[in-house]
């Protein structure tokens, strides 16, 4: 049981991490450091590149784990926002309200999910590559849970026609809800999300909600 579990999850693993590093993530983002270098605007071809390098590292090295602390997902969210401001000249802004009493250093979540959530809210806006709006990431605790909410306010999303070429981002998210699964049977967590799509008129929203933490992960936690 324990070797198909750990088959299974391995399987998922890569497939997410294919979608993650997709070619034309990568390809689109060296085209666009190499346009700055080409417009001789090397201060910003410096810091997209040291960006850009940072969070390739940060997402390979956390594609490795089952789990990552909330503070290190919550900064990879932030360099992905940055990311998308760079390339498109967007303006974007990612709001962060933590609850009090909430440490994210001590906090457990499930590596690559809420970033997966993250890059498609972005990319349903398909209509202007130069969208202003705002992605708010929630953090709260009621009766013992953590509730871990990330909507998009301000943002126009495009048409049904626009969100066809959205296909393998979908897929991508199906392998999160199946991953969240396989997590659950691991570890003995019980990781639930919910979500209501994007229309024409209104932003999407993601709620990562959870109670236990994965016990080989509590003693870190501890420290």
């Amino acid at each position: 049981m324990t070797f198909d579990l750990d088959l299974q999850m391995a399987q998922l693993e890569v497939k997410l991490l294919r979608a993650q590093f997709n070619s034309h993530f990568l390809f689109n983002n060296l085209s666009a450091i190499n346009f700055c270098i080409l417009q001789n605007d090397n201060q910003k071809a410096s810091s997209y590149l040291t960006l850009f390098s940072r969070f390739l590292r940060r997402l390979a090295g956390n594609s490795r784990q089952d789990f990552v602390r909330l503070s290190e997902e919550i900064e990879m969210l932030k360099q992905y926002v940055q990311i998308e401001n760079l390339r498109f000249a967007r303006s974007l802004r990612l709001t962060i309200t933590i609850e009090s009493g909430i440490e994210p250093e001590k906090v457990w979540v499930p590596s690559l999910i809420l970033h997966s959530h993250l890059e498609n809210m972005i990319w349903q806006n398909m209509e202007s590559q130069t969208a202003k709006g705002v992605l708010v990431l929630k953090i709260k605790k009621k009766s013992e849970k953590y509730h871990i909410l990330l909507k998009t306010k301000g943002l126009n999303f495009g048409t049904s026609d626009s969100r066809v070429q959205l296909g393998n981002r979908e897929s991508g998210l199906n392998l999160t809800l199946e991953r969240l699964q396989l997590l659950n049977a691991r570890h003995g967590t019980d990781l639930q999300m919910s979500h209501s799509e994007a229309s024409v008129n209104s932003g999407g929203q993601v709620i990562l909600s959870f109670s236990t933490s994965p016990k080989s992960y509590e003693s870190h936690s501890r420290r």
